[in-house]
């Protein structure tokens, strides 16, 4: 008997070696070539679904059938996992493992609630005590949402193993397997930080919102919003930043406002760094040259500094924004050019809702 269990697979084990990666359950049920498709099926539907995101032209419902596939497939690959290391085993040693609390299930649990598993092994004050500790990190990711990837990482860490060595039962004859497996779960709580990472140095999503009222505006003009029709109130957009990216005349940029560094405003591109701007009976004019651009207008309620009677020359380093809709717009003819150090990103995509989805033009 004792001998058989040395060739018998942990069948929660699996799923947790699956949870990790799609297919690695399988491979250590001994099904590689299954396990091998389910790698490679999973790299490939999470390559796609970025390159879905980036690409401006791709549309937004690619992208939800290609995460709707992924969490399937996710789902999936743990009952097979679960299936194929069972399988795998005698019926004697299935029949003595179902005897006990098992302890890759409470591990299981315990990484999926931190808790749960201590409850499933009835250590009730445990278990509690591990779940309001959850709940209290919920608020410090609120507050502090960096601070609480290293410090959930390490405490859900914690929780897991203590769960496993918790068990009454364990057929490991050392710890070195739970020890790798929490070792690979507190890398996966850590890479938490690419989310953080790639809000900063790849895309953001941002939503247009809906301002409060204006009483020095007539109640006509109130809800229409500086980039209408291309933009509307409560569209979800991207916005994709590159450290090199230098905006291009007509380009929609997402910048810091003048007004609040923290609310990003977005506006089209008018003028480059250096070049001269002036509009005249709605027409813009660039360096004396008349460019193609839709119709400027002006309206009574805001006074307007630069670009309505003299050329003004856009500085070193910055650019010039004006809003499609530019009779009620307060851009770059109010508050001047906008510093390069302050740009944040070319819009590229209206994600939400899906009615508005598609790119941005």
């Amino acid at each position: 008997m004792e001998e058989n269990q040395n060739f018998s697979k942990e069948p929660w084990l699996a799923v947790v070696l699956s949870l990790c990666w799609a297919g690695v359950g399988q491979i250590y049920a001994s099904r590689i070539q299954r396990g091998i498709i389910l790698i490679l099926i999973e790299l490939t539907l999470i390559c796609l679904l970025f390159w879905s995101w980036l690409i401006p032209k791709c549309d937004v419902l690619i992208s939800i059938g290609l995460i709707l596939a992924l969490i399937a497939i996710k789902i999936w690959n743990l009952f097979d996992a679960h299936k194929c290391a069972r399988r795998a085993n005698s019926q004697d040693f299935e029949n003595d493992r179902k005897q006990n609390k098992d302890p890759w299930l409470a591990l299981f649990l315990s990484n999926f609630i931190p808790g749960l598993g201590q409850l499933y092994l009835r250590k009730w004050l445990l278990g509690i005590l591990f779940i309001i500790i959850t709940g209290l990190m919920l608020i410090v990711k609120y507050k502090h949402p960096l601070l609480y990837i290293s410090l959930w990482a390490c405490i859900a860490t914690v929780i897991c193993f203590h769960a496993y060595i918790s068990a009454p039962v364990r057929r490991e004859k050392s710890n070195r397997t739970v020890l790798i497996v929490c070792l690979v779960f507190l890398c996966m709580h850590l890479l938490n930080y690419n989310k953080p990472l790639f809000r900063v140095y790849v895309a953001e999503a941002f939503r247009i919102p809906t301002p409060a009222p204006f009483n020095w505006i007539p109640p006509e003009q109130q809800w229409e919003g500086s980039m209408k029709p291309t933009l509307v109130y409560e569209d979800r957009v991207l916005v994709r930043k590159r450290k090199k990216y230098i905006p291009k005349r007509g380009d929609v940029v997402a910048f810091k406002s003048p007004d609040d560094p923290n609310v990003p405003f977005i506006m089209r591109v008018a003028a480059l760094s250096g070049e001269t701007i002036q509009t005249k009976d709605g027409m813009l004019y660039i360096d004396g040259q008349k460019v193609q651009w839709r119709t400027i207008e002006f309206h009574e309620y805001e006074k307007y500094e630069y670009g309505i009677e003299e050329p003004h020359k856009v500085p070193k380093n910055c650019f010039f924004v004006i809003g499609d809709n530019s009779a009620n717009s307060r851009d770059s003819r109010v508050f001047g050019a906008i510093s390069l150090s302050d740009l944040i990103g070319k819009t590229y995509k209206i994600y939400w809702p899906l009615s508005r989805r598609g790119p941005i033009e």
